[in-house]
C-alpha cells in the first residue's frame, strides 16, 4: 500500500528521536559509573544495518532509532529497490535489513530473498504500514524475518532488531511450511501473563511494565520467565507472534 508522507511517518521520527535521547543519557549515565572510555572495545562494535523504505523521514527516522543500539550502528540507507540490491551488494555482509513492502519500483516481498542473498544472508525485517490482507503473513512466508506495522511504538521495532541481531545471519522457517497450529493446544495463560502480552506488543520495557502493573522489576521479570515458558519461546517477539498464532493476541 502506498502512503504520502503523513503524521505516521512525523510519529515515528519524533518517537525515535525520543528514544534516542532517552538511550543516550542511560548509556552516558552507565559509563560515568562504570568509568568506562568511549574508545573500549565494546564501543567500537558497530552493526551493519541496510534501511530500505522510499519516505526520507521514516528512513531517517528509523535510522535514529536502530543507532541507539549498544555499541552504535553503521548505516545505509535506500530508497529504491536498485538502490537497496547495489548497496547490500557492496556493503556486504550486513547484520540486519529493515524492508518496506511497498516501494515504488518493486514488490517488497521480491526482493526479501535477493537483499538476503546479496548482503550475505542477513535477516530481513519487513517494516510496513500494510498490516493487513494477509501481508505479514506473505512476507514472512518470502522469508522475512519479522513483520512490524509502523503504527507500532519505537521501542517494538527496536526489539525486532535486537531479537534479529541475537538470531544471527539467516531467514526463519517460513510460517507456509511450519505444521498448523492446534488452538486447542493454546496455554491457559494467567490475567497477569495476558497484560505483559498485551504490554510486550506496545513495545514497553520492563520497567514500564513494573510502573504500569505496580509490581516490581523481579516481580515482571518472574511473570515473563513463565510466560516465556508456557509458549515455548525465548524472546518477547516470539511471544507476541505466538500468542497471535494462538489467537491469544488480535
Amino acid at each position: 500500500m502506498k502512503l504520502s508522507v503523513s503524521d505516521n511517518h512525523l510519529s515515528l521520527r519524533k518517537h525515535a528521536e525520543k528514544f534516542k535521547l532517552s538511550q543516550d543519557k542511560n548509556s552516558q549515565l552507565f559509563h560515568e559509573k562504570k568509568g568506562s572510555k568511549s574508545n573500549t572495545e565494546e564501543d567500537n562494535v558497530q552493526y551493519k544495518i541496510l534501511i530500505v523504505d522510499d519516505h526520507p523521514l521514516v528512513r531517517d527516522g528509523l535510522a535514529m532509532l536502530v543507532s541507539a543500539l549498544p555499541g552504535g550502528a553503521e548505516i545505509f540507507k535506500a530508497a529504491t529497490a536498485a538502490q537497496a540490491l547495489e548497496q547490500a551488494e557492496f556493503h556486504t555482509p550486513l547484520d540486519v535489513i529493515l524492508l518496506d513492502c511497498g516501494l515504488p519500483d518493486a514488490d517488497g516481498g521480491g526482493l526479501i530473498k535477493a537483499l538476503q542473498t546479496r548482503g550475505g544472508g542477513a535477516p530481513v525485517i519487513v517494516v510496513s504500514a500494510n498490516e493487513f490482507d494477509g501481508t505479514p503473513e506473505r512476507m514472512l512466508n518470502l522469508g522475512a524475518c519479522a513483520f512490524v506495522p509502523k503504527s507500532k511504538a519505537s521501542a517494538t521495532i527496536l526489539n525486532a532488531v535486537k531479537d534479529a541481531l541475537a538470531r544471527g545471519s539467516g531467514p526463519h522457517q517460513p510460517a507456509a511450511s511450519m505444521p498448523p497450529v492446534d488452538l486447542s493446544a493454546a496455554p491457559q495463560l494467567t490475567a497477569r501473563q495476558l497484560d505483559i502480552l498485551l504490554m510486550f506488543d506496545q513495545g514497553m520495557t520492563n520497567k514500564d511494565i513494573a510502573l504500569h502493573l505496580g509490581l516490581s522489576e523481579k516481580t515482571v521479570k518472574n511473570h515473563i520467565t513463565a510466560l516465556f515458558q508456557a509458549l515455548g519461546v525465548v524472546s518477547r517477539l516470539q511471544a507476541v507472534r505466538q500468542a497471535r498464532n494462538f489467537k491469544l493476541l488480535t
